[in-house]
């Protein structure tokens, strides 16, 4: 290996511009939580768990098909729980931020920054369309008790 090092004059990078998926970037990640929190999750709060729930379903139709019906009762089985690390990184910005607040049951909430950006989101109807509609459909349906079912579900059945 010292070999090989000592051959090498220099090393060259080339700085080059690397794209990153939208549904990565920080300032979507951000939006989007705040617009689940706003048109999916009530004045209670939500979960953490929750929000990584609801986040995934809006990046994959098929999920939020199936999300939707077991909110609905249509279903007793959910199976997408994934948990997105793009999710924390906003969820930490936005309460950083001061978007989101953390009650004191571990819920997190919008606040009056929070509200104010979801306002500004609603007004123009382009968009984050696709996000709107798909939660304008899920809307409260999906409760905290519901989760609770699914990860004591989850949990002993992988125990």
């Amino acid at each position: 290996m010292d070999k090989l090092l000592d051959s090498v004059d220099k090393i060259l990078f080339t700085d080059r511009p690397e794209a990153v998926p939208y549904n990565y970037r920080i300032s979507y990640k951000v939006a989007q939580l705040c617009l689940i929190l706003a048109k999916s999750c009530g004045r209670g709060g939500c979960s953490i768990l929750k929000l990584h729930m609801i986040s995934l379903a809006l990046t994959f139709e098929s999920d939020m098909n199936i999300l939707i019906d077991f909110a609905n009762d249509r279903t007793h089985e959910y199976t997408p729980i994934r948990f997105d690390p793009a999710v924390n990184r906003a969820l930490n910005y936005a309460l950083a931020d001061s978007m989101f607040a953390q009650q004191a049951n571990g819920l997190y909430r919008l606040t009056d920054k929070g509200k104010k950006f979801v306002s500004e989101i609603d007004k123009d109807t382009d968009l984050m369309a696709r996000e709107k509609e798909r939660l304008y459909t899920l809307s409260n349906k999906l409760t905290e008790a519901k989760i609770k079912d699914i990860m004591s579900l989850w949990r002993y059945s992988n125990a």
